[in-house]
């Protein structure tokens, strides 16, 4: 590119780049060699050189269930702002399983070999998303690249967590509820054992205290049907 267009490689690159010292003549010269070449950079060479990929890899237990497609969402925008794209692992965790590796470590070994294959893609950072919020120690001690997870507690002082704010999001909708009128308020929990069902619990019964509200709780683990809740609604009205 840089002979077609009689100039040095180190202004192409500028160019390309978006670096100034450029004169607007050249660079438009250059701009439209690319555009009529169909030129494309070798960014697996640039890369190699800068050490710098600029993708962040992304490890889902499962793309199909809960919050995954909206955070998968969330840190793809994120991404394109900041001029990254993502490298997405999809485990399949609770198609393959079911709930029932939610208490399994057993599937750690799954995460690391996949969280070493795109070290050695030479991912920027790593993302672990779980599909179920809980506290896991699945991601290694000693990566050489920064790595955090999102919807679950990693469990280690190296790692950050991002989590959701159960406790006042069920305070908030509760108040709500208050602010329209009502007083008699129920509420369906889930299994006993989750995060989610103790810190939304928190939430509902600090608004009801609040505002002086009876508490009135009706059980109801969330691997029951949709039947059975409606049921157990019915039963609370």
């Amino acid at each position: 590119m840089a002979k077609h267009c009689n100039v040095s490689i180190a202004t192409v690159s500028n160019i390309i780049n978006g670096k100034p010292n450029v004169s607007k003549e050249t660079k438009e010269r250059v701009l439209q060699a690319i555009e009529e070449l169909n030129y494309t950079p070798n960014y697996i060479a640039k890369n190699l050189k800068t050490r710098r990929t600029r993708t962040i890899g992304v490890v889902v237990e499962d793309i199909t269930v809960f919050c995954a497609p909206e955070i998968i969402d969330g840190i793809t925008k994120c991404c394109e702002e900041k001029g990254y794209h993502i490298l997405l692992i999809n485990l399949r965790l609770y198609k393959k399983f079911g709930d029932s590796y939610y208490d399994n470590e057993k599937f750690f070994q799954m995460v690391r070999r996949e969280v070493k294959e795109l070290i050695a893609k030479q991912v920027d950072g790593i993302v672990y998303v779980t599909a179920h919020e809980r506290a896991l120690k699945c991601l290694p001690e000693n990566l050489t690249v920064p790595a955090s997870m999102a919807y679950g507690y990693t469990k280690s002082e190296h790692y950050p967590s991002v989590v959701v704010d159960d406790k006042k999001g069920a305070y908030e909708i509760v108040n709500y509820v208050i602010s329209m009128g009502h007083k008699n308020i129920g509420v369906i929990t889930g299994k006993e054992r989750s995060i989610h069902t103790h810190d939304r619990l928190l939430g509902y019964q600090k608004a009801l205290y609040d505002h002086s509200f009876f508490l009135y709780r009706w059980e109801m683990d969330c691997q029951k049907t949709e039947k059975n809740i409606y049921s157990a609604m019915r039963f609370m009205v």
